[in-house]
């Protein structure tokens, strides 16, 4: 039988059993289910702060047509200068 829903259980983010295993990616701590993966909310917030910061990069293509992030804002933008 597959993993079915069960109302009012949390996803632990972690498989069946295994969240002694995992270590938190931030301090190395065992990761705790309820804020997986990491070990507390300050952990999660550390991320969260380096993925905003652009610390993180998720890799892609590059532009084929070269209008990247370079490119002029639209006419209808207020905020454009």
């Amino acid at each position: 039988m597959a993993d079915e829903a069960v109302p009012g259980k949390v996803c632990s983010g972690f498989p069946s059993g295994t969240a002694t295993s995992h270590k938190c990616p931030q301090c190395g701590k065992p990761a705790e289910p309820r804020f997986a993966p990491f070990c507390s909310v300050r952990c999660q917030q550390i991320d969260l702060g380096r993925w905003l910061k652009g610390d993180y990069v998720v890799p892609g293509r590059a532009d084929e047509d070269g209008a990247g992030t370079d490119a002029p804002a639209p006419a209808n933008d207020p905020d454009a200068e």
